[in-house]
């Protein structure tokens, strides 16, 4: 029979063991860029086309209607995990977020795909006029449908180019307010990618509403003066040194 002597047990009880917890850490982060692709057509030789929103309040995905010229819109956003991240971090669930404040009168429930962006892209000065619905004329350093960098870099496909296969998606109808893009296992494949290759980072585009017309869609973002209704991307993760409290504490789990 083992028979434990005194130092040894005032040892074990000083020990530092890593700690069994059931509420892991979680951060919220704001996108470092965010845009839309306004669908135009290229520019011309002396005559600018291009538009871009790099600076405005909103970002719009959908189909524009008849007074617009049944154009597509789609939404840019990257965020920054390696300086909110620890690097050696297991991320367990996210959410991302934004807040939708205005529809289209009338448009129909539209499904907004997350889709993950291949190429690096821009966020320059532009920013729409009024409402913003039409942008602005694209500046230097801007993402349009045509260039992922104004004027002189080239998306591989006009639109942007994406893995065809979205991350995620939710169904934003007439009704105002947050809409949640759920962790999903393609999500968090996307966010474990970036967090090891922080250089393939380059975000993701919302598409969706851009079969019917009028039904485009705005979200506020990360310029707009309310900060409160933002974009957000809430992780939840395991650091290095924790263990799971029990066998029930799955990657899946939503934050």
């Amino acid at each position: 029979m083992l028979k434990w002597s005194l130092p040894v047990v005032l040892f074990l009880a000083g020990a530092v063991f890593p700690p069994a917890v059931s509420a892991w850490p979680t951060i919220t982060i704001e996108p470092a860029q965010d845009n839309t692709l306004y669908e135009t057509a290229p520019d011309q030789p002396g005559v600018q086309l291009e538009m871009s929103n790099g600076a405005g309040n909103f970002l719009f995905a959908g189909r524009t209607g008849i007074d617009a010229g049944f154009r597509v819109r789609r939404s840019l956003l990257r965020f920054d995990l390696a300086s909110q991240l620890p690097a050696d971090a297991q991320i367990l669930g996210a959410r991302l977020t934004l807040h939708q404040s205005k529809a289209a009168p009338g448009s129909p429930p539209a499904i907004m795909q997350l889709h993950r962006v291949l190429q690096a892209w821009g966020e320059g000065g532009s920013k729409g006029i009024g409402a913003e619905g039409q942008g602005n004329f694209a500046e230097a350093g801007d993402a349009t449908w045509f260039h992922r960098i104004y004027p002189d870099q080239d998306w591989e496909s006009a639109g942007g180019s994406y893995v065809a296969a979205p991350s995620a998606a939710v169904t934003v109808g007439q009704v105002l307010g947050d809409y949640t893009w759920d962790c999903s296992a393609a999500l968090l494949a996307d966010l474990a990618l970036w967090q090891g290759k922080p250089a393939d980072n380059h975000g993701w585009i919302i598409i969706g509403g851009e079969i019917a017309g009028k039904s485009a869609h705005r979200f506020n973002s990360r310029s707009n003066a309310d900060l409160e209704t933002r974009p957000r991307l809430t992780i939840r993760y395991r650091p290095a040194n924790g263990v799971f409290a029990d066998g029930f504490d799955q990657p899946e789990d939503c934050p």
